[in-house]
Order: C-alpha cells, then structure tokens, then sequence
C-alpha cells in the first residue's frame, strides 16, 4: 500500500539533487521559460541572419544588372546576356537566395530593364524616382 507522500513522488518524477521534490515543477517550468526565450532569440537571429544573406545575393543581381547593362553599351547585346545568366543554374540559383522567383517573367523584365540603360544605382535613387514619377504625372495631365 502506498503513502500519500510516494504519490507525491510520483507525480513530480522530477529529481533534484538526488531527492525528490515537490516544488521540482516549479523549476522545470521556469527552465522551460528560459529556454523558449533561448529558443525565440535563436529564431530570431537566424531571421536575421537570412535577411543579410538575402540582401548579399540581391547586391549580386545588381552587379550582374549593371554587367549587362555595360555590355548593352559596349556590344549591344546586354538582354540576351541577363537572360542568358537567368536562365542558367547559377543565375536561378542566386534570384532564388535573392527572394525573386526565377520564372520567365522575371527574366523578361531584366531584359527589359538592362535596354532601358539605365544603372542600377541611378534608377534606386531618390532623384530617378522623382523624376520618374513627375514625368509619369505630366503623360496623365
């Protein structure tokens, strides 16, 4: 026949310093606690982690963007090049890391941006973007 004390051991089947104790799953609730915390900041860094990476490889489709675009100007064939790296493993690879879908869409409006001519850096500018848009409301008016 079992005490009351031995279903106290039972249910708390928590060993601390080599005795049983009853506020055992206290403690085994606290570690759990921290160790979510543990585990929301490692999530939370690796996020982090992946938006670097994910910055680094959209700094390579602009290189290879503005490659393209001095070849246009050089030999005048900068779209058939940035579709030609699109398309292959390493260009699907690196759009793919970048967070662009890598679809044949995507290909078209690569080309269609390197013959436009305009560099990468110009065109994410403030200035080219305001531009850009005072034009557009002047074709509306």
């Amino acid at each position: 026949m079992q005490r009351k004390g031995d279903m106290h051991k039972l249910r708390y089947r928590i060993k601390t310093n080599g005795r049983y104790s009853p506020d055992a799953a206290k403690r085994k609730s606290k570690n759990k606690d921290v160790h979510m915390a543990e585990l929301i900041d490692a999530t939370a860094f690796n996020f982090e982690q992946g938006q670097r990476a994910r910055k680094l490889f959209a700094a390579v489709v602009l290189a290879a963007l503005d490659d393209a675009i001095a070849d246009d100007k050089k030999y005048g064939n900068g779209p058939e090049q940035i579709a030609r790296w699109a398309r292959s493993r390493d260009g699907r690879e690196v759009l793919s890391c970048a967070g662009i879908d890598p679809n044949e869409r995507v290909v078209a409006g690569l080309m269609e941006f390197v013959a436009r001519g305009v560099r990468t850096s110009v065109a994410l500018s403030r200035e080219e973007s305001e531009r850009r848009h005072a034009a557009e409301q002047a074709e509306a008016a």
